[in-house]
């Protein structure tokens, strides 16, 4: 029960812990030498977000990582500002920004652990609900 109780706390608390997530931005070989972009989902095709180069290590003050290969680059991000769904892509000659990947990023330690716990959990919350009305019963 304490183990319930502590997996719900940290779905609805904050944490301070660093949550480094990452993303992974495949393309292709006419697309190595365009700007990077990182960019937050605003509406159905839109986002806001920032270009840099393909050879920045560090970006946005160090919150991104940016890591390079010949057919990828990966973002990491350290805490986001906010949760969404975040795009990695290029920036094509008419500035259009061409999506590679996209992915969901949490705002903290607690909401990217629940993410995942809660349909771990989901299955047994009828089972805890008939223990405890049992239990209780039983007093």
């Amino acid at each position: 029960m304490h183990f319930l109780i502590l997996i719900l706390l940290l779905g609805i608390g904050e944490s301070e812990a660093v949550l480094w997530q990452k993303l992974s931005c495949p393309f292709e070989p006419e697309h190595k030498d365009l700007l990077r972009v990182w960019c937050r989902q605003s509406s159905a095709g839109c986002c806001t977000g920032l270009t840099f180069s393909q050879s920045a290590q560090l970006v946005d003050g160090g919150r991104l990582r940016v890591t390079h290969d010949t057919q990828s680059f990966s973002v990491e991000v350290v805490n986001p500002d906010r949760k969404g769904v975040y795009w990695c892509g290029v920036l094509s000659s008419n500035n259009t920004i061409i999506r590679l990947a996209e992915g969901i990023f949490y705002d903290s330690l607690g909401a990217y652990i629940w993410s995942f716990a809660r349909w771990i959990l989901l299955p047994f919350l009828p089972t805890v609900t008939v223990f405890v009305y049992k239990c209780s019963a039983r007093l």
